[in-house]
C-alpha cells in the first residue's frame, strides 16, 4: 500500500471546485437571516461545518469518486491533463484519509437539530453512493443528475437549518437542483467518450453530446426564471452567461472542453454575488 502525499490529497480534492459545496453551505447560512444575530454555540456550529464542507467533504466525494472512476479516469484526458487520476495502488491509503478526515466531524450529528442531521445524512448519502456500489448512481441516469444535484445543494440546507431557521423555500431548492442538473449534464459532456469506450452509461452518454446541450440550456433558463423570484435581475444575468456559454458549445464543438474550464470562475463569481447580495439583503 502506498502512501498518499499532502500533495495528492489536495490535488485530488479539486480545489477549484471546493465552493461547490462550501460556497452553497455559506449561501445556505447567509439566506437563513443576519449572521451577526447567532448565538455562541450556533456560530461555532456554522464554523465547524464550514471546515467540513472545505478540505475534508471534497476528499470525502471526489476521492470515492476517484477510487470508483478509475477505470473511466485512465481512459479520460480529461481526467489525466485537467485534473487527476490517482494510481489504484493508492487507492487503499486514499481510503484511510477518507476517514480520517470525515470521522472527526461526524459528532457534530448530535450537536445539530433534526432538520439539520436529516440534511448532513442525505449529503453523506448521495456523496458516497454517487460513485460507490451498489447504488453507483453515476452509471444509472437520471439518478446521475439527480444524486450530484444533491450533493452539491445539500450543504446549503444544511447550512440553513443550523441557525434553526426550518422555514424553508423550497422552490428556490428547487431553483437549486434545476441549475445543478444543468452543471453536471455539462461537466459530463467532456466525459462522453470515455465513459461510452468504459461502458459507464450517463445522461450524457444516454443523450449524446447535442441533446445533452439542450438539457443544459433548458435547465439553465428554468432555473434562471425559477430564481428571478427570490432575487431578480441578478438570477436573469447570471442565466444569460450559462446560456451563452452551452449556446457557445453548441456551435463551436471544438471548444467545449475550453468552455467547460470557465466554469469553476463563472460559479465562484455567482455564487458569491448570490452571498452578497443575500447578506446586504439580511442586514437591511
Amino acid at each position: 500500500m502506498m502512501k498518499l502525499t499532502c500533495k495528492d490529497v489536495f490535488r485530488l480534492s479539486r480545489p477549484r471546485f471546493w465552493m461547490y459545496v462550501l460556497g452553497t453551505f455559506l449561501v445556505g447560512v447567509i439566506a437563513s437571516g443576519n449572521l451577526f444575530l447567532y448565538d455562541t454555540a450556533t456560530t461555532w456550529l456554522l464554523v465547524a461545518f464550514g471546515l467540513f464542507f472545505s478540505l475534508p467533504a471534497n476528499v470525502f466525494i471526489y476521492g470515492v469518486n476517484d477510487i470508483y472512476d478509475y477505470q473511466t479516469d485512465v481512459l479520460n484526458d480529461k481526467k489525466v491533463s485537467y485534473e487527476t487520476v490517482l494510481p489504484k495502488n493508492k487507492h487503499r491509503s486514499l481510503w484511510l484519509v477518507i476517514i480520517l478526515l470525515v470521522i472527526p466531524f461526524l459528532p457534530l450529528f448530535f450537536a445539530v437539530n433534526t432538520a439539520t442531521k436529516y440534511a448532513f445524512l442525505v449529503f453523506l448519502f448521495t456523496g458516497l453512493f454517487y460513485s460507490a456500489t451498489p447504488i453507483r448512481a453515476k452509471s444509472k441516469p437520471p439518478l446521475d443528475v439527480l444524486f450530484s444535484a444533491i450533493i452539491y445543494v445539500s450543504p446549503a440546507l444544511v447550512g440553513f437549518f443550523i441557525t434553526g431557521n426550518t422555514h424553508i423555500e423550497w422552490l428556490a431548492v428547487l431553483g437549486g437542483l434545476v441549475w445543478a442538473f444543468g452543471m453536471q449534464t455539462y461537466s459530463a459532456v467532456p466525459d462522453i467518450k470515455a465513459d461510452s469506450k468504459a461502458g459507464v452509461r450517463t445522461l450524457a452518454t444516454m443523450l449524446g453530446k447535442q441533446n445533452a446541450l439542450w438539457f443544459c440550456l433548458a435547465a439553465y433558463i428554468i432555473s434562471a426564471f425559477i430564481c428571478y423570484y427570490y432575487i431578480g435581475l441578478l438570477a436573469l444575468v447570471f442565466g444569460l452567461v450559462y446560456t451563452v456559454i452551452v449556446l457557445l458549445s453548441m456551435y463551436n464543438a471544438s471548444k467545449l472542453f475550453k468552455y467547460y474550464t470557465y466554469f469553476p470562475l463563472i460559479n465562484v463569481v455567482s455564487g458569491a454575488s448570490l452571498f452578497f447580495y443575500l447578506f446586504f439583503k439580511s442586514l437591511g
